[in-house]
């Protein structure tokens, strides 16, 4: 049996790499998130067309999650449902390299599955990292988880604005792409890491500790400030 010290190093080891994959996740992500209004002006789009894409990608991404929470609880598939999910939404972004001029109802269709993909994995992924952050500290776990989010996030746009400042005196249009295809990098980088921390942790519940010993939740006033909050 597993020392309660090697398992807290475990669950903090885990969260540290899923942290890695938000990071990388979040460059791909908020990196197209910094151009695609105007990727999308340049494929043709109206600006009543962004808008409604913008709302539908949003409205999808966040009511498809009680779908899909409600489903991986049933399920228990966490790791099956986090893999897709992200292969769904890191992948949907380099495609968007692939969308010729003119072609923004492609484009659009693509920003609407990356928020399906988001969808899909955010419900499981975060469940996963329950499971360590109940052995390292729920608020710290999800801090990490946070802070590596926020440095991939400004990571994105600033890599962007290089190829962008690189690619100045290029067809606009043609920069967007490149910039989508580079997006690709980060992307790719995400989905290997989040299979190898699959293959290293295939079993994040075993971290939970044994419910006949975990604490009882309590609706204490901490609690209910964050609701209110």
């Amino acid at each position: 049996m597993r020392k309660k010290s090697e398992i807290k190093k475990a669950a903090f080891a885990f969260i540290v790499l899923m942290g890695i994959v938000s990071l990388f996740s979040d460059v791909t992500h908020e990196g197209a998130a910094s151009i695609i209004g105007a990727y999308l002006s340049l494929a043709g789009a109206s600006a009543a067309a962004i808008g409604f894409t913008s709302g539908l990608g949003g409205f999808i991404g966040y009511s498809l999650r009680l779908i899909t929470g409600m489903v991986a609880d049933r399920t228990g598939k966490y790791w099956p449902m986090t893999i897709l999910g992200y292969i769904i939404d890191c992948m949907a972004i380099p495609a968007l390299a692939l969308v010729p001029r003119g072609g923004w109802i492609l484009a659009c269709g693509l920003i609407v599955l990356q928020r399906i993909g988001k969808a899909v994995k955010k419900p499981a992924k975060d469940t996963l990292l329950s499971f360590a952050a109940t052995q390292y500290g729920i608020g710290k776990g999800f801090a990490i988880q946070e802070v590596m989010d926020q440095i991939g996030a400004v990571l994105g746009p600033v890599i962007l604005f290089l190829v962008l400042l690189l690619k100045q005196n290029d067809d606009l249009f043609s920069a967007y792409s490149a910039c989508f295809l580079i997006l690709g990098v980060p992307a790719l980088i995400t989905v290997l890491l989040l299979l190898f921390a699959r293959h290293k942790f295939p079993n994040p519940e075993r971290f939970e500790p044994d419910t006949k010993t975990a604490a009882k939740f309590k609706m204490n006033r901490a609690f209910i400030l964050y609701i209110i909050a």
